[in-house]
């Protein structure tokens, strides 16, 4: 069977959706293909699961919303992933005003590692440390590094996703790395521990 286009460019088939204006389509297209990795990113950006839910299924109401004036200069992904992170900013924006207003008291559930290997609780920790260093970051930093590593997004992709010169947020994640590092290595994990 002969190799067809949609095989090699798996958007072709919601951009084809998206000029007969069957926006549904595109959307269902959308969310099977990028549903996890756009969820998987607001949670990192956030650190709470609730609120990435919410700016989750923002993220895909603006899309739908969005659908008609999209025009097609990125690609779908890259164009969900721009929409994600203004969101999660604004999320932010949204809870450093609220907790300006409310003193928050956090309670951290009592768990149990006795029945984790010590393997398990050692990459529980390091999970749980990088979370806590990647939220030290500034939000745009924190978007950057998660855009780069996790998302593994070129610098190209990542300027279309923000907007900004693809030299601005190269530069901005090579100044964050560092600062992990030590922000790692302030709560007890070293280069040899890893």
């Amino acid at each position: 069977m002969p190799a067809t286009i949609t095989q090699f460019q798996p958007e072709a088939r919601a951009i084809e959706a998206l000029s007969r204006q069957n926006y549904r389509e595109v959307l269902v297209f959308m969310m099977d293909n990028y549903g996890n990795q756009i969820y998987r990113f607001c949670i990192q950006m956030l650190a709470d699961r609730e609120s990435a839910k919410d700016v989750h299924q923002m993220v895909f109401v603006q899309a739908y919303e969005g659908l008609g004036a999209f025009k097609g200069k990125s690609s779908l992904r890259t164009w969900l992933f721009s929409i994600a992170r203004n969101r999660c900013l604004d999320a932010l924006k949204m809870t450093r005003r609220r907790e300006q207003r409310i003193t928050l008291v956090e309670e951290l559930p009592e768990t149990s590692v006795e029945q984790q290997t010590d393997s398990e609780v050692f990459e529980g920790d390091l999970r749980h440390r990088l979370a806590e260093c990647l939220r030290k970051l500034a939000p745009h930093v924190r978007s950057a590094v998660l855009l780069r590593f996790q998302e593994e997004r070129s610098y190209r992709e990542m300027s279309q996703i923000s907007s900004e010169k693809p030299a601005t947020i190269q530069a901005r994640v090579v100044r964050a790395l560092p600062v992990l590092r030590r922000c790692l290595e302030q709560g007890g994990v070293t280069s040899e521990s890893l």
